[in-house]
């Protein structure tokens, strides 16, 4: 058999790049380094003869020839992944097996049971028993096999699959803003209560950014950063300016609660666990194209776990659901509610 068809990775790069519209994202979607994407990408071409990419297409595109080639490539990889989890499942055979998977969060977004529910189906002989608020040192201990995370603990005996980012925008409630107004700028926002997410190893809001403008929460400055890096301070707001400015921090429910009960504006609840609360209107948007920097997310498990293991084919297979829904998850949120998508 030709060997351009013995190696799905270059045709799983190809048919990432036509779906993200970017080689980057493709890379990182596969968990492979952008060099080695492009050298796949380049010795399929050669093997074909003849050109897969337009390189000069902002963004990049397929060309014609790959396009028409795509619905057959996805039909490849769906078949070859068929194969690998029905043989996955028959070597763990049919006794069941309990995994402990756990979110790092104290609360679960509709999505994950959706997923299990999906996992369950494709692996009758794998029982999945979610809990929350647990993280890596709990896998350390054996109180969980798996945990999703937003962090990337430094542990060599730990295994790091990224599995996508956190996106989400500042909201409060119609109370809040009818008594305390609704800030149209940083510097009417500066003037009200903001409300933090704070617990173990989650990566902390210190600045709110809206394209190459960034509000520095903890020095107080605006300021830009052009094309080089270089920063430029547009302003320096005093303490008289930023008279009723105050943080709160607590807990992923205290938070939650704080927002409904219009003790301030939240900055960094994430868009999945409100959904309801927007379209009920009982949350809106505040001063949309501002929000803290995204943070990106992991399933952990233990380094030493066998390939074949329920507890690695669970995470695996759990990081390439969570790749393929969670640029969409919050990409529909955003259109939906109106909140300009910046990446």
């Amino acid at each position: 058999m030709n060997e351009t068809f013995d190696n799905l990775k270059p045709w799983r790069i190809l048919e990432a790049i036509y779906r993200r519209k970017s080689i980057t994202l493709a890379s990182v979607e596969l968990d492979i380094s952008l060099s080695n994407a492009s050298k796949l990408i380049g010795k399929l071409e050669k093997s074909l003869g003849t050109q897969l990419l337009k390189r000069k297409s902002r963004p990049i595109e397929l060309t014609e020839y790959a396009i028409k080639l795509t619905p057959l490539i996805r039909d490849m990889i769906l078949v070859a992944d068929r194969l690998e989890s029905v043989a996955k499942q028959l070597k763990v055979g049919r006794s069941t097996q309990t995994i402990v998977f756990s979110l790092s969060t104290t609360s679960i977004a509709p999505h994950v049971l959706r997923f299990i529910n999906e996992f369950k189906a494709e692996y009758p002989g794998i029982e999945v028993e979610l809990r929350t608020g647990l993280s890596h040192l709990d896998i350390k201990d054996g109180k969980a096999d798996v945990v999703q995370m937003s962090y990337k603990p430094d542990y060599t005996e730990l295994t790091k699959l990224p599995c996508g980012r956190c996106f989400n925008f500042m909201v409060a409630s119609p109370v809040y803003l009818e008594k305390y107004g609704v800030p149209k700028t940083i510097d009417e926002l500066v003037r009200h209560k903001l409300i933090f997410r704070r617990k173990d190893f989650y990566p902390e809001c210190h600045a709110l950014i809206n394209r190459d403008k960034v509000f520095d929460l903890d020095r107080m400055e605006l300021f830009t950063v052009d094309a080089n890096g270089k920063k430029h301070i547009e302003r320096k707001f005093s303490v008289d300016e930023s008279s009723g400015f105050k943080k709160i921090y607590s807990s992923d429910y205290s938070s939650f609660a704080s927002v409904m009960t219009a003790e301030g504006i939240s900055v960094d609840l994430p868009a999945s666990f409100i959904q309801d609360k927007l379209s009920e209107g009982t949350l809106v948007p505040v001063l949309p194209g501002w929000h803290r920097e995204p943070w990106r997310k992991f399933i952990i498990f233990p380094a030493k776990t066998p390939e074949d293991s329920a507890v690695s084919i669970f995470a695996h297979w759990y990081q390439k659901r969570e790749l393929e829904d969670s640029e969409k998850r919050w990409k529909t949120v955003f259109r939906k509610f109106g909140i300009p998508i910046t990446d």
